[in-house]
């Protein structure tokens, strides 16, 4: 079994193309909805309000605002970050064990290189697109995330560097079916 990160900055599609490797017959996993599920468990909520000032969370647990919070305050964004990278890397490890006898299986990972995650996987694939398209993918997702997406690009590495850390790349402004097909060829080779 080869495991192949995704990687790649706010809005560049990586889960466009995951999900068209999970359509294409591939084991996939998503760290963002992994995430999402343990957002959902009431202990992981209250280990989550427990790391922050109750004032913050007046309503309770609130995802949009903890969002605020960490893309405003590095330092408590570190805080939940060494809360839950350690939920995550297990839930990636669960995974990859579970499928042991697949030939090839794909792990979107936003923040790969940012948590030295990289060094769990065979090869690393960067999605990217423009800018432009970027903040125009942003803005159709709403306000919300058009807000957001200046402060994530601060705290993300920098597309180009990230391309050049990855094994392979994906530029999403372009067939992707192609571009994939080309890296599958290429790693099943070796």
């Amino acid at each position: 079994m080869k495991s192949i990160a995704i990687t790649g900055s706010f809005a560049s599609g990586k889960t466009f193309v995951l999900k068209y490797l999970e359509k294409a017959g591939y084991k996939t996993f998503s760290c963002d909805d992994y995430v999402r599920e343990l957002y959902l468990e009431p202990n992981i909520r209250k280990d989550i309000l427990c790391l922050f000032d109750k004032k913050l969370f007046e309503n309770g647990f609130d995802k949009k605002k903890l969002s605020q919070i960490i893309y405003s305050d590095d330092n408590q964004r570190r805080k939940l970050e060494q809360y839950i990278h350690p939920k995550v890397r297990k839930g990636i490890n669960d995974f990859q064990n579970k499928h042991l006898n697949e030939l090839l299986i794909f792990v979107e990972v936003p923040l790969l290189f940012e948590t030295g995650f990289n060094s769990y996987f065979d090869y690393s694939i960067c999605v990217y697109c423009s800018e432009e398209s970027r903040k125009d993918r942003a803005t159709e997702r709403g306000d919300f995330y058009l807000k957001i997406y200046s402060k994530i690009k601060n705290i993300q590495l920098p597309q180009e560097k990230k391309k050049n850390l990855a094994n392979f790349q994906i530029n999403t402004d372009l067939d992707i079916e192609i571009q994939i097909k080309e890296i599958i060829a290429k790693v099943q080779l070796v």
